[in-house]
């Protein structure tokens, strides 16, 4: 039984913070230096399905997730870019995420499970090196820091928090394509702490996760767009006090993206998300809500 424990809660562990930490199309475009953007995130993910190793361990299993993340964003200027005349831009930025989580089923022996509260916020910026904004041609990188002082309980199944800290590495890339059409290719690498109160006092150690996104976005008027969203996850593989789990991840999602601007300083954001090919985690759908505002 505590097998099945371990490997349900390292499910969790693996695929909640990705629903954070996904990009949205157009993210790696710099607003002006001066600018300031407020952003409220919601996200439904539901899952019935858990996979190890390719396999369907079970589908007999309840996954509902509220995810709300509040994110505020600061953009200046520190000189001039390494190429293109747009300038060496920054956005120091931080996101503080809410997590209401419930689970049921059979798979955790037929009784229900919830847990709610703050998570682990998250720290970052993004410097825009290359900023070419004649030739529609941008490269950022931005390093995360996840801090773990959000809601843990050591004893329960799941906490909001991680206690860990997650380093994450990102780099994206942007090109332009004629009036409409934008690319965006973003790479990214997490780096994890042990958190040595898993489950009590085990020791939880964490491989590297490598990331991909990329999104093809297309303006259908001037104030509305869409993007199809492609996502890769590998790694991760970890172990539960030395002893090795066997969960190494594959996964590939699709998604679909509707963002469109009301007047000069409110822009809203629909998605859609299906994690169609898991190799370990659950196989989540994610319907996700954004409203930014400028100013």
């Amino acid at each position: 039984m505590r097998k099945f424990i371990v490997l349900f809660v390292l499910g969790l562990i693996v695929a909640t913070p990705k629903v954070s930490l996904a990009a949205y199309a157009r993210d790696y475009l710099p607003l002006p230096a001066g600018y300031t953007l407020f952003a409220a995130y919601f996200n439904h993910v539901s899952a019935n399905n858990y996979y190890v190793n390719d396999n369907k361990v079970t589908d007999s299993f309840n996954k509902s997730l509220n995810l709300g993340l509040l994110r505020l964003v600061h953009y200046v200027n520190i000189g001039d870019a390494l190429y293109g005349d747009g300038g060496f831009t920054v956005d120091p930025q931080f996101i503080i995420p809410f997590v209401d989580l419930e689970l049921s089923g059979d798979y955790i022996g037929g009784t229900d499970f919830s847990t709610s509260g703050m998570g682990d916020p998250m720290i970052l910026a993004t410097f825009w090196f290359v900023n070419d904004p004649q030739n529609k041609f941008w490269i950022g990188f931005t390093p995360w820091v996840t801090v773990p002082i959000g809601r843990y309980d050591k004893n329960r199944m799941a906490s909001p928090g991680g206690n860990r800290w997650v380093i994450k590495p990102e780099l994206g890339i942007v090109k332009g394509f004629g009036d409409k059409t934008y690319l965006d290719i973003i790479f990214g690498e997490e780096f994890y702490t042990d958190n040595d109160e898993y489950l009590g006092d085990s020791e939880l150690e964490q491989d590297p996760t490598f990331q991909l996104e990329a999104h093809l976005s297309y303006d259908i008027t001037k104030t509305w767009s869409v993007s199809l969203d492609y996502f890769f996850i590998a790694g991760g593989e970890t172990k539960v006090d030395g002893v090795d789990q066997d969960n190494e991840m594959k996964n590939h999602g699709v998604g679909l993206t509707s963002f469109f601007m009301i007047g000069d300083h409110h822009q809203l954001l629909f998605s859609y998300r299906d994690d169609f090919s898991v190799e370990t985690g659950w196989g989540d759908k994610t319907f996700g809500a954004r409203w930014c505002y400028f100013f």
